[in-house]
């Protein structure tokens, strides 16, 4: 449930505007201009790249597994840099603290260690329970022009596609890769565990580590967003709310006991994805569909009304 929110906000445009209100002279003028034009320029440079990773991925995903472990590998180091400058920028670098980070490094280090059973159970688990659900908590949106909200669907969506292609074709996604990716088919009481109590544990150190660091000793002021102040912001909010249940003063424990039953109850369908394909299959087409809907929905919901105006 702890992960990133999509910037509704592209810091090129922030920088115009911020340039253009501070004169109204033609030079000023001039070299708004030039750069909104540079701006589109790279926005749909990223509309093509988008499109262009959709397709190969669903090439991979169905006739070329072991074109996934690759395009993981060299793509995910690549967004996450530009992330980590955009949210700076921003002052939203305490969302990569975020779970879904820790998650995606868990993912990282399976890659590169395939032939660990337990760890592959942990990837699983993690990758389809929280962190794919997660994208309904957040509304990740497939926004073709926007790399912050591409990114965000990538991060969450790409783990479940990888585990997706490891545990259903182990020999293609093998194919070309420095070893064999080997997940286990035997149901027994160390699936049970790897695949639910494991992935819970991970989850539950992360957010204790995440409140000693960020909540604790680092204290971001009002100026910094963080996972807490976005999922609480609005006090009208569904999730503002259950976090109120208790009070407010005890709003910040409540924020972690509802990640954690997010995380419990996101975890309950993971045995049925790991050991039938045609569930697995469903969850994947399901997500897929949803963050594409999401996008459909900012198109035609506050694109087409506000066009680049608040990007």
């Amino acid at each position: 449930m702890m992960g990133e929110a999509d910037t509704t906000v592209s810091i090129e445009y922030c920088e115009l505007r911020k340039t253009k209100s501070d004169s109204d002279s033609a030079d000023d003028v001039t070299i708004f201009k030039k750069e909104q034009k540079k701006s589109r320029l790279i926005e749909k440079i990223v509309h093509l790249l988008s499109i262009v990773t959709i397709i190969c991925l669903t090439h991979g995903a169905i006739y070329k597994q072991w074109l996934i472990p690759y395009i993981y590998t060299i793509v995910t180091p690549i967004l996450l840099v530009i992330r980590v400058v955009m949210y700076w920028k921003l002052n939203y670098q305490y969302f990569l603290l975020d779970f879904c980070y820790f998650a995606n490094i868990f993912v990282f280090v399976h890659i590169w260690i395939p032939d660990n059973e337990t760890l592959f159970f942990i990837v699983f688990g993690l990758a389809n329970g929280p962190l794919i659900w997660a994208m309904f908590v957040y509304r990740n949106a497939v926004v073709f022009h926007s790399v912050d909200k591409v990114t965000s669907s990538y991060i969450h969506y790409l783990p479940p596609l990888v585990s997706f292609v490891v545990r259903w074709y182990p020999e293609s996604t093998s194919q070309y890769w420095m070893d064999d990716f080997k997940p286990s088919t035997e149901v027994d009481v160390n699936m049970v565990i790897g695949l639910t109590v494991f992935p819970f544990i991970c989850f539950f150190i992360h957010s204790i580590l995440y409140h000693i660091i960020v909540q604790r000793i680092l204290k971001p002021s009002d100026d910094y967003i963080t996972s807490y102040s976005y999922l609480s912001l609005k006090e009208e909010a569904c999730l503002t709310k259950l976090f109120h249940c208790c009070g407010k003063k005890h709003k910040c424990i409540m924020f972690y006991v509802f990640n954690w039953i997010f995380c419990l109850v996101s975890l309950t369908g993971v045995m049925l994805w790991y050991n039938f394909y045609i569930p697995h299959c469903i969850l994947m087409v399901f997500q897929a569909c949803a963050i594409i809907w999401q996008g459909a929905n900012y198109y035609m919901h506050v694109f087409a009304v506000k066009g680049f105006a608040d990007e």
